[in-house]
């Protein structure tokens, strides 16, 4: 249960975070370095993040808004 708290915890974070960034601009991932439109975060199957353009399992999102990079 504790997981699963964890787990809703973090794409709340995420989404209000993806929110705040797409009013900037778009996405500035940390990982790859580069910009996209969209966040390539998302939630994996064993309860951490998964970033899609780094292809890697992950434990915090690693899209900024674009404007904070």
């Amino acid at each position: 249960m504790k997981g699963v708290l964890l787990t809703l915890a973090a794409i709340s974070a995420f989404i209000l975070s993806a929110n705040a960034a797409k009013e900037q601009g778009g996405f500035f991932c940390t990982l790859t370095g580069k910009t996209v439109s969209a966040c390539c975060c998302e939630a994996g199957k064993n309860g951490n993040l998964h970033c899609r353009l780094a292809n890697k399992d992950i434990k915090k999102c690693c899209c900024q808004g674009a404007k904070a990079k």
